[in-house]
């Protein structure tokens, strides 16, 4: 049964920055690196493309926020899995778990890896994409597989260096001369126009989807220093640096290449690069930023098998997956195989559209949950709710919107959750 006392909870040594550089390397995945091409499709000036990046990154803190009270009153490793288990029912708990572990890591996995891919493609075109994504797979799961420890020092490690490279090229772009040519100056009339079209809710969707990864401290809650303090610190930090560092990276890009150059591209870094630099220059920095996004690889593979391994503690069905060391290595072999067979047999954007429902919908709820803990008598400040409403409406909207504009993706992706929730009730049975 969800929400049993963990027998084998690991000791913790973790504190604020290891937790911190894991959600930022969570964060900043391939939504910064691929969204901004497929925007100005729709958009002719900046205003409403920095307007984007900023309402996504304050949507996002209010889940932070709201998140980090829900780690503070049910205090346990899980995520979702353990915070819909206690609101609602073990059934939506055990819902979110395997969706976490299948469509909320395994998923984002593949796809960041096969963005490393392209990235490393366009740098050294005679590197395979999908030969580069399985082999980073790899050596992230060797990574993580040594200690609880290592994990903290590769993350921060990763995490550190994707900052520093990001820095280097925001720097770059304020001391060369960029080659963009976008509307900056604030035209009212107009840029409001540009908001109010259905294409800005299209655009939000994607935006939506690259600050994801702002709850990821609370899967490993229990690894944690006083984890009531690490996680709120590494939530509320952690999402708003990076979004500040979103809307100087889509700054950066629209100020380094003209717009007929970006438009359409998904490789945007690389786009922005070699009109910067020139093509051979380009090509290295392309490299570079390949060699950022393994720490959101790296991030995926932390975090993601201990959803697993929480709940095959708690359900004896999946009590392959628990584990009492550091380290969950079958739940972490398991996220592995599956990222690498996405990333043979998977299409980029379809994997996008299809993790989007399922995952919108637990953070719905787990937000959500925070008026069924009030009614309960938790104590919960109105100013705590405040955020959870605003987190719980933006939320909802989006969801709406998936139907909307891709209606089999989100029925797939709803029809999946509900499959994931029927599940709870067979392994029940066998447990007796």
């Amino acid at each position: 049964m969800s929400g049993s006392p963990n027998k084998a909870a690991p000791a913790k040594s973790l504190g604020t920055p290891a937790a911190t550089s894991l959600v930022v390397a969570n964060m900043i995945g391939t939504g910064v690196f691929i969204s901004l091409g497929f925007q100005l499709l729709d958009f002719n000036s900046a205003p409403p493309i920095m307007f984007l990046w900023l309402a996504g990154g304050i949507i996002s803190l209010c889940g932070a926020l709201s998140y980090a009270t829900l780690a503070g009153l049910l205090p346990r490793s899980g995520g979702e899995y353990h915070f819909l288990s206690q609101t609602f029912h073990p059934s939506l708990g055990f819902m979110a778990g395997l969706l976490s572990a299948i469509v909320g890591f395994a998923v984002p996995t593949a796809i960041t890896a096969l963005a490393m891919g392209g990235y490393l493609s366009k740098a050294w075109p005679e590197i395979p994409a999908r030969g580069a994504a399985v082999a980073v797979i790899l050596i992230g799961g060797l990574a993580h597989g040594i200690s609880a420890r290592t994990s903290g020092r590769v993350q921060l490690f990763s995490t550190s260096l994707k900052l520093l490279l990001i820095f280097l090229f925001l720097v770059s772009v304020i001391v060369l001369p960029g080659k963009g040519d976008i509307r900056w100056e604030v035209d009212l009339a107009e840029d409001l126009a540009q908001i109010g079209k259905p294409a800005f809710a299209t655009a939000i969707f994607f935006v939506f989807y690259a600050y994801s990864g702002w709850n990821a401290a609370v899967y490993g809650l229990e690894e944690w220093n006083e984890p009531g303090k690490t996680v709120r610190r590494s939530l509320v930090g952690g999402t708003l640096l990076v979004t500040l560092l979103y809307i100087g990276l889509n700054a950066a890009f629209l100020l380094a290449a003209p717009v007929a150059e970006l438009t359409g591209q998904q490789e945007i870094a690389h786009v922005a690069a070699a009109s910067l630099f020139g093509d051979q220059a380009g090509r290295m920095v392309s490299g570079l930023f390949a060699m950022g996004l393994f720490a959101s690889v790296s991030a995926l593979l932390w975090a993601g098998p201990r959803v697993l391994a929480t709940m095959g503690r708690d359900v004896h069905a999946l009590r392959f997956f628990a584990s009492g060391e550091r380290v969950p290595l079958r739940s972490l072999g398991f996220q592995v195989a599956l990222a690498i067979a996405l990333v043979i047999a998977g299409d980029f954007e379809a994997l996008i559209n299809y993790t989007q429902t399922g995952l919108a919908l637990c953070t719905f709820l787990a937000v959500f949950g925070l008026f069924i803990l009030k009614l309960r008598g938790k104590k919960i400040s109105a100013l705590e709710l405040v955020p959870a409403l605003i987190f719980v409406a933006f939320t909802g909207f989006v969801i709406i919107r998936m139907f909307v504009a891709e209606p089999i993706s989100a029925i797939s992706g709803f029809a999946t959750a509900i499959i994931c929730a029927l599940l709870w009730f067979p392994t029940q049975w066998s447990s007796k």
